[in-house]
């Protein structure tokens, strides 16, 4: 199927945007978002061309962040970007001007103790997040018409699975990278290229003779993900399976459509078993399935506000807290300063700072 065509399905089958959006698109230069924003670009030219009969009509606000990681190579980035947006902004009914953010993030790394990668995405997103409320502001739209559009592939959803496997990851891990997601802000953080290859990506920028830039930091084996993309995946392809990256894809999805649906229940039970702000009935949670009650746990800590850094041995501390004896004696700690107490015949979720004396 021709490279525009299937991303315009993927996005109508999955209702990742509607006619009037805004678009915030992270434009790093390279193959993958180069390829999101001319694709985008192509079905904004089929909707004016046959009156909204092939296409969808929305507004494009790239977005450049320069992280200051790779000095020379990170300015030439920048650059190109800006020039291939210049005349796009000037002559393109619905597309505007590059907006970029620079920041060290490097240095915002080490000040917030937190590796260099992690400070990027932090960065990334905090940039995407202000051009949305900017181009809310603009429109008085709301919330649910800003789409902040990320270029991961169907290669970056194998990556992410197997990494994860390795790691020891649970069944929700599996699930890998979501397709649209919403964050803080209310904004929707969707990924239109998840069902399409690496490989169809170089075609298509190969057939409209585009000429992305590229991180030659991603051609060393040094970093784990870089490993598993050039030596492991590789590797299974040659020696078990030629067709790894789509079968882990596909494991991705049904792994994704279990995990709603048990998420789904496990809000349901929760409910159930409340009663009382972060308090939980024993013996409704002693009448769950495991992989339930598990769930049930990580919702009550999701509404004290923790929801990171939560492991599979901290949530059976929490369930060994069931077969404890005495009246409020029983607590193990969490990530974060957050603990979870039996009192009696409830399991009681404290926040940081609040009291652990039973109320």
């Amino acid at each position: 199927m021709e490279f525009k065509k299937k991303i315009l399905r993927t996005i109508k089958e999955q209702d990742l945007f509607r006619d009037g959006d805004h678009l915030v698109l992270g434009f790093s230069g390279g193959p993958d978002s180069l390829a999101l924003f001319y694709s985008l670009l192509e079905i904004l030219r089929d909707n004016r061309k046959t009156g909204g009969k092939y296409g969808l009509s929305f507004t494009l606000h790239p977005v450049h962040v320069n992280h200051k990681m790779r000095p020379g190579a990170a300015e030439e980035d920048q650059a190109f970007c800006e020039g291939f947006c210049r005349k796009l902004s000037e002559t393109e009914e619905g597309v505007f001007p590059l907006r970029v953010f620079t920041e060290d993030c490097n240095a915002l790394a080490a000040e917030l103790k937190i590796t260099s990668e992690e400070a990027g995405r932090l960065v990334r997103y905090r940039s995407f997040r202000q051009v949305g409320a900017e181009v809310q502001e603009k429109y008085g739209c709301g919330p649910d018409q800003i789409k902040i559009l990320v270029a991961q592939n169907m290669n970056d959803q194998a990556e992410t699975v197997l990494f994860r496997i390795l790691r020891g990851t649970g069944t929700d891990g599996l699930s890998g990278i979501a397709s649209k997601r919403t964050d803080e802000s209310g904004y929707s953080v969707i990924r239109p290229l998840l069902n399409v290859s690496r490989r169809e990506i170089e075609a298509y920028i190969e057939a409209k003779d585009l000429e992305p830039r590229r991180d030659l930091t991603n051609d060393e084996a040094v970093y784990t993900r870089n490993k598993i993309r050039l030596e492991l995946i590789p590797f299974i392809e040659e020696r078990f399976n030629p067709n790894v990256t789509e079968t882990l894809s596909r494991l991705a999805d049904v792994a994704r459509e279990d995990k709603e649906y048990l998420h789904d229940q496990a809000r349901r039970a929760y409910e159930e078993a409340c009663t009382g702000e972060g308090r939980l009935d024993l013996r409704k949670l002693e009448a769950m399935m495991p992989a339930l009650r598990s769930r049930v746990y990580m919702a009550a800590l999701k509404d004290k506000g923790l929801t990171e850094d939560v492991t599979l041995k901290h949530l059976k501390a929490i369930d060994s807290l069931r077969y404890a004896m005495g009246h409020g004696c029983a607590y193990t700690e969490l990530p974060g300063g957050y603990r979870v107490m039996r009192v009696r015949r409830e399991l009681v979720f404290f926040a940081p700072g609040e009291t652990n004396e039973p109320g």
